[in-house]
């Protein structure tokens, strides 16, 4: 079992990578690809077509935000539209070729930052960090469901 003080250099460490990211995602190379609209490209890219409503539920934002977000993205030939056969009054969303060019063209961009900031590392060490982060998230996920208390229900 780690100490409080390992436990609060952990998730000091943490803050740390969290602003890095969050410094690295306004950075100058990143003003085309603001991280709202990297979540929106990624999401459809990785899931497929998604209705609006999905799309603001994954993001945890409100039906409007996405929907003026998705609105840009189309203006943009980021994102497509069409009917959902299952119900016409719905629209698909999806990513289009311009999108996934983009979206790809951040990931390669970033991928790069990671390996010049890591360039004295070998890919073994890299590896095994990534192997170990994962397990710290999955141990994570983890404590945090044990901790957490059932919704509580109103009978109707």
């Amino acid at each position: 079992m780690i100490t409080p003080g390992t436990a609060d250099e952990l998730l000091e460490l943490l803050r740390a990578i969290m602003r890095a990211n969050r410094t690295a995602r306004l950075g100058p190379e990143s003003e085309d690809m603001p991280g709202w609209k990297f979540a929106v490209l990624g999401l459809l890219a990785r899931e497929g077509e998604q209705r609006l409503g999905q799309v603001a539920a994954h993001l945890e934002v409100d039906p409007s935000v996405a929907s003026r977000q998705v609105a840009m993205l189309e203006q943009l030939g980021f994102v497509t539209r069409r009917p959902d056969p299952a119900d016409r009054r719905a629209q698909l969303l999806a990513i289009s070729p311009a999108g996934l060019a983009a979206r790809d063209g951040y990931l390669a961009m970033r991928a790069q930052w990671v390996a010049e900031a890591l360039r004295s590392w070998d890919d073994a060490e890299v590896a095994h960090l990534v192997t170990r982060l994962k397990q710290l998230v999955g141990d994570l996920h983890c404590a945090i469901a044990a901790h957490q208390r059932p919704a509580v229900r109103v009978p109707s």
